[in-house]
């Protein structure tokens, strides 16, 4: 049976179990290996739990089923992350588990990702924040499921879908959805970040 994904609601056991799916996806991603490196299982969790309850509020999180396959986008309108959301969402634990210098790191970096996204996409976008599948459960389609909801939309209305990843071994997974390599910038922290645009209605 092909695989589903549905909206994650905010404040549900679905989003504790997108946040749990994701922090083991990126507890050894660069980007969370440069703001704790003594601390990336925790912070990781805080990091990924902040941006799952952000979008689920936004009604843009969506899971596959069983919760191995999550995606998390900014729909258009909402170019940044707002402070007042991040507050509530649980920046003050991110920054508590990832200390002072990690938490000027990301402060430092996120304001380069989004220079890089006006740049490559200056009007209306979907911007994917975050996707993760479960180690478990890879090589079964289930990223392209969880998708899909984000792809549908923004195919219906012509427009771009965006990312961006400091790890280099995902551009070829993500060329196979539909998206090409806009940039490639070195960022604060020695990171390397890559930044990929998908055309509407591009078929991977």
């Amino acid at each position: 049976m092909t695989p589903v994904a549905d909206v994650i609601g905010p404040n549900t056991r679905a989003a504790v179990e997108a946040t749990r799916t994701l922090a083991a996806t990126f507890a050894d991603y660069p980007l969370v290996r440069a703001l704790a490196p003594n601390n990336r299982r925790a912070a990781a969790e805080a990091f990924c739990g902040m941006l799952v309850r952000y979008t689920a509020e936004l009604g843009t999180a969506y899971a596959t089923t069983d919760g191995s396959a999550v995606a998390c986008w900014l729909p258009p309108g909402h170019r940044t992350l707002s402070p007042r959301g991040l507050v509530r969402d649980g920046v003050l634990r991110l920054v508590c588990e990832v200390g002072v210098r990690g938490g000027v790191l990301l402060w430092r970096v996120s304001r380069q990702f989004d220079q890089a996204r006006r740049r490559h996409v200056p009007g209306p976008h979907w911007y994917l924040v975050l996707l993760g599948v479960a180690p478990a459960a890879r090589r079964r389609g289930l990223a392209r499921a969880a998708l899909q909801p984000g792809f549908a939309a923004a195919d219906r209305d012509g427009l771009p879908c965006y990312l961006e990843t400091q790890d280099e071994a995902t551009v070829p997974f993500y060329a196979r959805l539909g998206f090409r390599v806009a940039g490639r910038n070195r960022m604060a922290g020695g990171l390397w970040n890559w930044e990929l645009i998908r055309e509407p209605g591009a078929v991977g």
